[in-house]
């Protein structure tokens, strides 16, 4: 490559490529917005959905293999937790150890 060839390879365009730039910038950053805004979505419908488990009666639990404090428990897990999924584990190192 001779100088001049890299000079002309180095130099900066005009070619809007900057807006070409900031454009994907800009609709990377859209994109990243709705996955946090869905997942946050998620976690709010599935947090609503274990919550029903609260205030059931004891057969209830029996039957799902869990106690009322191990419910009681995962409802105070933070939002970010999947409440379900801790207590599902929770369960099976229970039964493990049967």
């Amino acid at each position: 490559m001779t100088s001049l060839e890299f000079e002309r390879a180095h130099q900066p365009r005009n070619d809007g490529s900057l807006i070409v730039s900031l454009a994907g910038l800009a609709a990377s950053a859209a994109r990243g917005s709705v996955s946090a805004l869905g997942r946050w979505h998620k976690q709010r419908r599935d947090r609503a959905a274990f919550m029903n488990l609260l205030g059931k009666e004891e057969w209830v639990y029996r039957d799902l293999g869990i106690h009322r404090g191990d419910v009681e428990w995962a409802s105070r897990l933070p939002m970010n937790v999947n409440a379900a999924l801790e207590l599902e584990k929770m369960r099976d190192r229970s039964l493990r150890n049967w």
